[in-house]
């Protein structure tokens, strides 16, 4: 586990990939997940990557004014319905695209995202939805 600032940026600073991916694979402690969050914003994104960040802080995140948090958060798989939700209905087109490519989006939300006010997500929408279709 990963439970001091300090050896977290010091390992995702790091130009051996190995120690780089340490913090992708590694547990946090929350004292990192909410010393990053509230002092590091350049680092949020980032920390999405994290294999075991809390659902909880998903939630968040999905809110941060940053698009490149939001887009990290939209990609990941562990999300659930309510940041689908959010992200759904985001202003940036490509994290409404990331939502719509999750394979994790509950049917009835891809469903609602052939409605999106962009031809291209409305699109690919419709493409994943026969996709999907044809799996089943």
């Amino acid at each position: 586990m990963i439970d001091n600032i300090k050896e977290y940026i010091k390992l995702a600073d790091s130009d051996d990939l190995e120690d780089n991916n340490r913090t992708k694979i590694e547990q946090l402690s929350s004292e990192v997940i909410s010393e990053i969050i509230h002092n590091y914003p350049e680092r949020k994104a980032w920390l999405v990557h994290n294999k075991y960040i809390p659902i909880d802080v998903l939630k968040l995140l999905c809110k941060d004014k940053n698009s490149d948090v939001r887009f990290t958060v939209a990609m990941k798989n562990k999300n659930d319905r309510y940041i689908f939700e959010i992200l759904m209905n985001d202003p940036d087109f490509s994290i409404r695209m990331a939502v719509v490519r999750n394979k994790r989006i509950p049917i009835d939300l891809l469903k609602k995202m052939v409605n999106d006010k962009d031809d291209e997500i409305s699109k690919e929408a419709m493409r994943i939805l026969k996709l999907r279709d044809s799996v089943l």
